[in-house]
Parts: C-alpha cells; sequence; structure tokens
C-alpha cells in the first residue's frame, strides 16, 4: 500500500510552492513592461520630432548618435530590464494563493520602492559624475543641447544595470512588495523618466511641487551636468538642501571635461 501523504505537509508546501510567481510568468510581464515603455517612448519622441530632427541636423555624428540611441533603447528595455524584473520578482515578491496585500499596503510598498529607487539612483548618478565612473555615464549626457524622450533609455549598459535597475532590486529587498506594488512602482517611475527627457513638458514642469523632480530640472542638469542629480521622481537633492543644510561647501563632483580629461 501506498504511503499516505501527510495531510499537515501540503498545505505548507503549497503555500511555499505559491509563495513567489512563476520565472516564465515574471519573465513574460517584465517583457510587457518593456513594450509598454518603448510604446510610450515612440509616441512622446513623436510629439518631440522638431528636437530629434535638430539633433540628426546639428552636426555629422548626429545621425549615428540616434542610430545608437534606439539601440541602446532596444538593448537596456529588452535584454536587461525583463531578466531583472523576473529575477527581483522571484526572490523578493510577495505573491500568495492565501491573498494578496491590502490596497493600502501595496501602496505603501509602492512609495517604498519609489523612494528607495530615488535614493538609490541619486547616489549612483553622483558617483558617475566623478572621474573613476564617468565613463559609463557620458554616452547619457551626448545628449546634452538635444535632449529626446527616447535618450531616456539611451545609457550604458553599466550605468542602466546600476543605476536604473539595482536600486529597483534593493527596493524589493528592502520593501518586500506584492506584484501589484511593483508594477505601479514600476509604472510611475518609467514614465516619469520619460517625462523628464520630453522637451514640450520643460515650462509645464514648473508647477510641480518643490519635491518632485521637473523636466526643467533635469534638461538643467543636461546642460550643465553640476546640479539636479536626482531623477525621476522625487527630488532627493531639494530635501537634502533644506532638511540638511548642504547647500554650502565646495561639491564634489566634477563636470565632464575634467572627468574625460581624467580619464
Amino acid at each position: 500500500r501506498k504511503a499516505a501523504a501527510d495531510p499537515a505537509a501540503t498545505p505548507a508546501a503549497t503555500k511555499m510552492e505559491s509563495f513567489h510567481p512563476s520565472s516564465t510568468g515574471s519573465l513574460i510581464t517584465g517583457f510587457q513592461v518593456a513594450l509598454c515603455t518603448l510604446t510610450l517612448t515612440v509616441f512622446l519622441e513623436l510629439l518631440s520630432k522638431k528636437t530629434v530632427a535638430s539633433l540628426l541636423k546639428t552636426t555629422n555624428e548626429g545621425p549615428a548618435l540616434y542610430r545608437a540611441c534606439i539601440g541602446a533603447n532596444l538593448v537596456n528595455n529588452l535584454a536587461i530590464g525583463p531578466p531583472t524584473y523576473m529575477l527581483a520578482t522571484e526572490f523578493f515578491v510577495y505573491k500568495s494563493d492565501l491573498g494578496g496585500y491590502s490596497l493600502i499596503r501595496s501602496l505603501t510598498a509602492a512609495l517604498g520602492l519609489v523612494l528607495t529607487h530615488a535614493l538609490g539612483y541619486h547616489y549612483a548618478h553622483s558617483q558617475m559624475h566623478r572621474p573613476s565612473l564617468y565613463w559609463a555615464h557620458k554616452f547619457h549626457h551626448a545628449f546634452a543641447k538635444h535632449v529626446t524622450p527616447s535618450s531616456a533609455n539611451a545609457v550604458s549598459v553599466v550605468e542602466y544595470a546600476y543605476a536604473y535597475m539595482l536600486p529597483f532590486v534593493v527596493g524589493c529587498a528592502v520593501c518586500a512588495p506584492d506584484e501589484r506594488a511593483l508594477l505601479m512602482a514600476v509604472a510611475v517611475i518609467s514614465v516619469n523618466n520619460l517625462l523628464i527627457h520630453t522637451p514640450a513638458l520643460e515650462e509645464t514642469s514648473k508647477m510641480l511641487p518643490w519635491w518632485a523632480v521637473s523636466t526643467e530640472d533635469h534638461m538643467m542638469h543636461h546642460r550643465v551636468q553640476v546640479k539636479h542629480f536626482s531623477a525621476p521622481t522625487i527630488s532627493v537633492d531639494r530635501i537634502l538642501e533644506r532638511t540638511m543644510s548642504l547647500t554650502k561647501g565646495k561639491s564634489n563632483v566634477i563636470n565632464p571635461a575634467a572627468a574625460t580629461a581624467a580619464g
């Protein structure tokens, strides 16, 4: 006779198996997120066609730069983003057949993710303006005078992994979101990243509250590269200035010319 299964062990095993979404399902979701990001990028790019045209006509390197921009968008969004989403979901995201988080808990976890990402990006971005790491960030600042929505994800693979994806993974480990919270945070961060690179919104963005990163802030960063390191949601720069009086003193970041010379 077959030994009867231990009824006490079955529910626990089922719960453990269903605690995390399947790898395949989360990978598919990651690709869906990437396709949504690319679709919105195309839409905003069409709205910014004058800037795109100016970029293409400015120098002989314009068309090559724009091709590199498109290539970076495809590689980062389709080759790096979905596997990272899958790994973060597999190891850190809560999902159970017994029921997910309440809406309030999901919103709290999503807010925590956005905040953690803002802090992580600010730190990583500031570090990449130092001589030792500026090489990883230099490509993104090739879009200085002509900033297009597609330039939002036109970054090196190292920058995309370090400044874009790693803060998400750390945020998931810290906040333990459910999948709903993760998707909300990803949507907020991804959409805002595109909006702060959309020239047509520069004037309108002045209406945002002081603690939010505006398109004007980020366009200024692309022009001068020594201020407004926060992106794309919460202005860590202004929060630090207001709460810790860090507006005075010598800056530890450098300008790109010095970084290039040092390299």
